[in-house]
């Protein structure tokens, strides 16, 4: 089995280099998308069917520490939470 190497660059800090077999990036994104999962049901829970104004105004508390959404993508977020539609979040 082959590693991959995947190399980040954070806001303000200098290039880092990581390796991660196949194996390791099925269980790194597993866990990244559990995380997901259960913020997403956690804010829905209690703010679906709000109006928009007040889901939106709580959507960037309510992803996982370290997380952020660009502001078109926390709109989009706040009306499916609002209306109670899915939404997809999308690593990159």
């Amino acid at each position: 089995m082959r590693a991959r190497r995947i190399v980040a660059l954070p806001e303000g800090f200098a290039m880092s280099e990581f390796q991660f077999s196949e194996r390791g990036m099925r269980k790194l994104f597993k866990e990244i998308t559990a995380k997901f999962e259960a913020a997403d049901e956690n804010f829905r829970r209690t703010h679906t069917g709000l109006p928009y104004e007040v889901v939106r105004a709580d959507a960037a508390q309510a992803l996982p520490a370290g997380v952020e959404l660009g502001d078109a993508d926390l709109d989009k977020y706040a009306a499916a939470v609002a209306s109670g539609q899915p939404f997809e979040f999308r690593l990159r």
